[in-house]
């Protein structure tokens, strides 16, 4: 460590004063000199030497004033530079490939052998004063030391890998101030980011900011086997029963010719799969699924390629993706055996939603008209059976048969037809009256193994006034848990109904025959309560029969006893409707994400809401939720029943005055979940409404695995190390760190100041005084010689 001098002007004069000063100083130092080389006798040598000096000395002491001199007195030591190793340690990094001589290891097995092979370079950066700084990135940059630094040893699980944002977090080191950058050495397999042309230029852009050689090491190899999902095209939303197309994009290397599954996944069942033959290294290819969702809901779809032998990793094989099903509008078929309140009631409800596209029909030819010949003479249409029944079933979401008795319209040949199409999905409503079942229409063939009631035998209509008895299953069910809601007086307080149908419940569990309401004294040879309003769900579908054609009456009874403001009839029919469609969303619990797909660290929110029957904000209403992992889904899943999993996040809430509840999730991993919240000690409310699903993804920031050939990574180092003019070594060819590393050039040989001291040469008398005692002493020597 040494110590300097300087002196340092603190002011500068205008640029007039500035050449006043200066015309002064030579005129001043013109006249000395002539006056010393032009001495009389009178001005012995030592005076006039004397008398020069003082001039030099005023005109010194002019100009420490004039420009407010300061001297400097600086420590100086030695400066250092540094040299910043950036190590990858994202997944990719753990990928084995193959490299020309037939050696197969992974990238991050490479890296660690060139680090080991290069320690001689190592060790001549430091005696050149360089000292080595190692950091790993991915998403996020950390300091290495330790073993790590030694011998670069790690895992890399990095769920991404950003270069450029890794570039940009060097500088100066305020922990070492005065320390330089001088380079910087990159060791990646070069897949840093979206392999697109913006990407390129952001790291270019960055790397010419940083202004240092940047001396890259790749440790890809170009062969690789390895077939992947590399991108997929899907909307975020979906509507049922409309063909919804969902593309991916399959690159393999290594497997051409090969033949390989594609699949298609929803919540961890396959639902489509497709054969590929697959192409050469590199080359995309395009796979296409069309789907029609059969029903409403959130859902985690994935595209699969079954891994093939010997691939280099199998978390690539699979991409998920979480779609939204909504109902665009529900198309109902409303067939009335006779127009009556009952039927006027039912149609000016579903007339006025506007969710609901009515097709309804009257029947006002009767039995003799049908069987007339001279048919032309009527001005009535024939009924359409064969349009509605064979040609257009299947565009209807919802059949109703209000008080239709089949056989007298011909509607009896297709029972079956309407059977099938329960069985694959619809939803059927049969209501009673003096028609309905009179007939045995609905009793024969695969009808009658889906009604939940017995009417292989015509059943007869009762005309005696009935209010029905709420069953313990019905206490319990979305249809008629309502009856439980409002002031209290329930089903009691509500009008009696004007007949109803003798029917009989089947002894048919497999299809979930139910009854919900039941006639309050009146039992069935078996001695069961006779059904007034029974379920079941035979196959994909859900079937509802009321025994009566009365229901009007709890809509326009006088001094109707209304719950939570709404009308029992209408909250009656709402919920057989949203019980067929299966509309969740509905429901009078409901649970949000704030989003359907999350990033890697990013919270997430979930939101409840609880509803009154007649759906007004339920407040205080005790709730549990839980996060679980969504087995079968998701990167490295593979137990798609996922039983006996314990939660991840559980919890509990009680929602506010407004009915709402939500709480906020961190830290969850990658892959797919479930999400579930319920009702908590509430025996009396209907099963369907206690808990509800929303299933969301958590995943990677970018694709880090959805293509790993090394040869784009490659090229991309190359680049960037010769745009910076630093050396490209490539670890798979057995390359190794160069002893003389490409640096910056040192603008502080000199060294670095660590302390200084200032004394001002204009400040206070001293300099005033100098230049009088300069001015006077030359006086007095020339008045002494005799001197002008």
């Amino acid at each position: 460590m040494t110590e300097t001098w300087s002196l340092a002007p603190g002011h500068v004069p205008s640029v007039p004063l500035l050449l006043l000063l200066a015309l002064c100083g030579v005129v001043a130092l013109v006249e000395a000199g002539l006056g010393f080389v032009q001495r009389g006798r009178q001005m012995p040598r030592s005076r006039a030497l004397a008398v020069l000096l003082l001039r030099l000395l005023a005109i010194a002491a002019l100009v420490a004033i004039a420009f407010e001199l300061t001297l400097r007195f600086d420590r100086v030591a030695p400066s250092t530079r540094r040299v910043v190793v950036l190590v990858d340690r994202s997944a990719s990094m753990a990928i084995p490939d193959t490299a020309n001589s037939g050696a197969t290891a992974t990238r991050q097995a490479r890296a660690e052998a060139m680090w080991a092979a290069s320690a001689d370079a190592r060790a001549q950066w430091r005696d050149e004063g360089l000292r080595i700084d190692v950091r790993g990135f991915s998403r996020e940059v950390e300091a290495l030391g330790g073993e790590a630094a030694e011998t670069l040893a790690g895992e890399p699980r990095g769920a991404a890998s950003d270069l450029a944002a890794a570039l940009a977090s060097l500088g100066d080191d305020d922990a070492r101030p005065g320390e330089r950058l001088a380079a910087v050495v990159v060791v990646s397999d070069g897949l840093v980011g979206t392999n697109d042309d913006a990407a390129s230029a952001q790291l270019s852009e960055v790397a010419a900011r940083l202004g240092v050689p940047i001396t890259t090491v790749s440790t890809g190899a170009p062969q690789l086997r390895d077939v992947s999902v590399a991108e997929v095209r899907a909307g975020e939303f979906a509507f049922v029963e409309n063909i919804a197309e969902f593309e991916a994009t399959v690159v393999a290397h290594g497997s051409k010719g090969e033949s390989a599954k594609v699949q298609l996944v929803r919540n961890g069942e396959i639902i489509a799969e497709r054969s590929l033959r697959l192409a050469g290294d590199g080359v995309p290819q395009r796979v296409q699924f069309q789907v029609a969702p059969d029903r409403v809901g959130q859902f985690v779809y994935e595209i699969v390629v079954p891994p093939l032998a010997g691939e280099a990793t199998a978390a690539n094989n699979r991409r998920a993706f979480v779609v939204k099903v909504l109902r665009d509008k529900v198309r109902v078929l409303h067939v009335a055996g006779r127009p009556d309140w009952d039927v006027r009631a039912l149609r000016t409800l579903l007339r006025r939603d506007p969710n609901v596209e009515l097709l309804s029909y009257y029947i006002l030819r009767d039995f003799d008209d049908i069987a007339r010949e001279d048919t032309e003479a009527l001005s009535l249409i024939p009924f359409p059976t064969e349009e509605l029944f064979e040609q257009e079933l299947g565009s209807f979401d919802l059949v109703v048969l209000h008080n239709f008795d089949a056989v007298p319209h011909s509607v009896g040949q297709y029972v079956d037809n309407i059977a099938q199409f329960v069985e694959d999905g619809g939803a059927l409503v049969l209501i009673g009256g003096d028609l309905g079942f009179s007939d045995g229409g609905y009793g024969g063939g695969q009808m009658a193994q889906q009604l939940p009631i017995e009417l292989r035998r015509p059943v007869g209509h009762e005309r005696a006034r009935v209010r029905p008895a709420l069953t313990d299953a019905g206490r319990r069910h979305p249809i008629t848990a309502w009856l439980l809601s409002g002031d209290g007086r329930a089903w009691e307080a509500l009008p009696e109904l004007d007949g109803y149908n003798p029917v009989a419940l089947r002894d048919a569990s497999g299809i979930g025959a139910t009854t919900l309401l039941a006639h309050p004294g009146e039992l069935d040879e078996r001695g069961q309560p006779r059904p007034i309003l029974a379920v079941s769900e035979p196959g994909k579908g859900r079937v509802v029969v009321l025994a009566t054609g009365s229901t009007w009456r709890l809509g326009f009874a006088p001094e109707l006893a209304l719950v939570d403001g709404a009308r029992p009839y209408d909250l009656l029919w709402l919920g057989v409707v949203r019980w067929l469609l299966r509309d969740d969303s509905s429901g009078r619990l409901q649970l949000e994400t704030d989003a359907p797909r999350y990033r890697v660290d990013e919270p997430v929110e979930l939101r409840a809401r609880t509803l009154t029957a007649a759906y007004a904000p339920e407040p205080q209403v005790p709730l549990a939720w839980t996060i679980e992992v969504l087995r079968g889904v998701g990167e490295g899943s593979r137990d798609p029943a996922g039983e006996g999993e314990p939660a991840l996040h559980a919890g509990n809430w009680v929602t506010d005055e407004l009915g709402r509840a939500q709480q906020t999730v961190q830290g969850l991993p990658i892959g797919a979940y479930r999400a579930t919240a319920r009702r908590v000690g509430d025996d009396d409310v209907a099963a369907s409404t206690t808990a509800v699903e929303r299933v969301f993804i958590v995943e990677a920031p970018g694709r880090e695995l959805g293509r790993i050939d090394a040869d784009p990574g490659i090229a991309r180092l190359q680049a960037l190390a010769a745009a910076t003019q630093g050396a490209a070594i490539d670890a798979a060819d057995g390359g190794l760190l160069p002893e003389s590393l490409p640096t910056l050039a040192s603008e502080d040989a000199a060294g670095r100041v660590t302390a200084r001291r200032e004394v001002a040469l204009w400040g206070g008398p001293s300099a005033l005084l100098l230049l009088l005692l300069a001015l006077g002493g030359e006086w007095w020597i020339r008045r002494r010689a005799g001197a002008p």
